[in-house]
């Protein structure tokens, strides 16, 4: 069997071999999907507290044909007590600022076959650090298309602009304003089921591209940091009980950078593959998830640039303590490309772990820890940045959600390449309103 909602593979495959543009958002949300990507999905009888959360507090859309539509519109006021992610000893600056996101989402409500479409726009606007300010959108299309009774090809698309984060590892340090970029992606698959084995492949590409960043007076060219990515993957399931199965899985991926990096006068160019397995299961009333273990390799073209290989690490377990409360522990171990000066990639280590418990059936309450280490290659550099999170949402309407949220977060560096340590505190208030 299938399910309709099932997180295509290509994407997973993207997710574990794209570079993270926020490198230091809160490690949790990156890596939750894998959680729910069980190759029993369309069977499990586990609900987590978040998923219940929303299916009782969920938009019903609006009908239109075929299709159901489902707007949606949040605005939140935020507090950010370190705007510029500076060190203590600098005198951080901090703000207000609010954050209006509408967002469009079109379903297909077919028995066979699938499509759907998104549009998102988001404007954040500082009070006071005006030049701060910036508006994000996004488009979004996937769809399936059903081969028989058990065979499924995958297609999407999408396009994203928006403003990269002062705290984010490779950012222009001292930029006017924050550097804008776009990302495009499109992916294609194929999901076959031979009754106990299961077979996923696909290929997909991404393009980066950056705009130059002004500090003070002078143009900054970002050109080097553009690229083209193109990856494959292949993945084999054995399903030896009706919710455990083994699986194992190859992906390769190319990078093409369009300029040399300045200073050093070398393309970031670099193939890599990643070989693994590991064991999916779906124990009722128990936990759900993924563990892969395996290992990586990253060659870059130019020898200036040092190779990074090494074991590699992902999963993601919900554990069901209750009815009521839901644990998901994730980990990661992966290489990432940066745009350091003098270096062009770096292992990636790091977990999370999330507690989300239902106090009473319209509040829920979330709590996280996450914490990364990124150990830099060809430079004497280590950062590690730990981060945690509390907050809640409450449904006081089956259509207006109001959440509150406290994230902390911590960047430590060392090394003689090391950069500017610095905290930031971030309080955030909003309501959300959906049809």
């Amino acid at each position: 069997m299938y399910i309709a909602g099932e997180r295509v593979a290509g994407l997973k495959a993207v997710k574990t071999l794209s570079t993270a543009i926020c490198t230091v958002a809160v490690i949790g949300a990156v890596t939750k999907g894998l959680a729910q990507d069980s190759e029993f999905q369309d069977v499990s009888p586990n609900v987590s507290v978040s998923e219940r959360f929303a299916d009782i507090h969920g938009a019903d859309g609006l009908r239109s044909g075929g299709f159901l539509l489902f707007p949606s519109l949040s605005i939140s006021e935020v507090y950010d007590d370190n705007v510029f992610s500076e060190p203590e000893a600098t005198g951080p600056v901090d703000d207000f600022l609010t954050d209006v996101s509408g967002r469009l989402r079109a379903r297909s409500d077919w028995s066979r076959h699938g499509i759907e479409a998104s549009a998102r726009v988001r404007r954040l606007q500082f009070h006071e650090q005006r030049r701060e300010s910036n508006t994000e959108y996004a488009f979004a299309g996937n769809g399936f298309l059903n081969l028989g009774a058990r065979s499924r090809f995958l297609a999407g698309a999408g396009y994203r602009r928006a403003s990269e984060p002062r705290s984010a590892t490779q950012t222009v340090a001292g930029s006017n304003e924050p550097v804008r970029f776009s990302t495009t992606t499109a992916n294609a698959d194929f999901d076959l089921l031979h009754t106990r084995f299961r077979e996923q492949f696909g290929v997909s590409y991404r393009k980066d591209d950056f705009d130059d960043a002004l500090v003070a007076s002078a143009l900054v060219d970002q050109d080097f940091r553009d690229r083209d990515i193109y990856s494959a993957y292949y993945r084999q399931s054995f399903r030896f009980r009706p919710t455990i199965a083994v699986f194992a899985e190859a992906s390769g991926e190319i990078q093409e950078y369009d300029t040399v990096q300045p200073g050093v006068g070398a393309l970031q160019d670099s193939t890599s593959y990643r070989v693994s397995g590991g064991v999916a299961a779906d124990i009722n009333k128990v936990a759900r998830g993924e563990i892969a273990l395996g290992y990586q390799n990253r060659d870059y073209d130019d020898p200036v640039f040092t190779d990074v290989s090494g074991f590699s690490v992902e999963a993601g377990v919900e554990y069901f303590l209750s009815d009521l409360t839901t644990v998901t522990v994730n980990a990661d171990r992966s290489i990432r490309d940066t745009a350091v000066p003098g270096v062009a990639g770096f292992y990636s280590t790091g977990g999370d772990v999330t507690i989300e418990h239902e106090l009473f059936r319209p509040l829920l309450l979330v709590a996280s820890a996450a914490y990364r280490e990124d150990d830099f290659r060809g430079i004497d550099r280590k950062d590690d940045i730990l981060s945690f999170a509390v907050g809640a949402d409450y449904a006081f309407r089956p259509e207006a959600i109001l959440s509150v949220r406290y994230t902390h977060l911590d960047v430590g560096s060392d090394g003689l390449a090391a950069r500017a340590p610095f905290t930031d505190n971030v309080i955030r208030f909003g309501i959300e309103l959906r049809l």
